[in-house]
């Protein structure tokens, strides 16, 4: 149950991973909530990053029916992920783990790269006021193949549509953006309780 929440919470975070040696991001900082409509529930993200994205945080926030609220804070800095995650307010030892991340960034991806990634760039539309570039691509997760769907402003997602075998669909929309604002650094502090 942890690794499919997991995987449900890294689907935003994990669509465009930071990249080492460029920033993946067109604009220095941001602060954006999302909300998800699951196949399971709603799921709430908000997200703030700096130094055009190669410092991040993610806090998700989904609420399933019968099981309670499962909230997931994912840091991402210097190429590692940390993450939190606990049912509720607990802050319950659930998920407390620092990986390494793949190099990987639509913003700064040449016409070759994306074949060999088989991303497909499907067009631009109108998301928020922004006008986004449509990108497709497929993912494995938990022996599922996905099919994603992400529009992307200066590498930024601010809608993204994914469709899995039996039902596994997330459909994300921006609801608020807030472009260049000032962060603390404490913003982007790793968090004690991650190993």
């Amino acid at each position: 149950m942890k690794k499919i929440l997991l995987a449900a919470a890294g689907l935003l975070l994990g669509a465009v991973a930071l990249c080492a040696q460029e920033a993946p991001y067109g604009i220095k900082s941001g602060h954006l909530k999302y909300e998800t409509q699951t196949s399971g529930g709603i799921q709430y993200n908000e997200v703030w990053f700096d130094d055009y994205g190669m410092l991040k945080k993610q806090h998700d926030q989904i609420m399933m029916e019968g099981m309670g609220n499962y909230h997931t804070e994912i840091l991402f800095r210097d190429g590692k992920s940390y993450t939190n995650a606990w049912f509720d307010d607990e802050k319950k030892d659930e998920a407390k783990m620092t990986e390494s991340i793949p190099d990987f960034a639509f913003q700064n991806m040449s016409e070759e790269e994306l074949k060999e990634n088989k991303i497909e760039v499907l067009g631009t539309e109108e998301v928020f006021g922004k006008t986004c570039t449509i990108y497709r691509y497929k993912t494995k997760s938990l022996l599922r193949t996905i099919t994603n769907k992400v529009w992307l402003w200066k590498g930024i997602i601010l809608k993204m549509e994914t469709r899995g075998a039996l039902g596994a669909n997330n459909d994300m929309m921006v609801t608020e953006f807030v472009e260049n604002p000032r962060l603390p650094a404490s913003t982007f502090a790793i968090p004690a309780v991650v190993k």
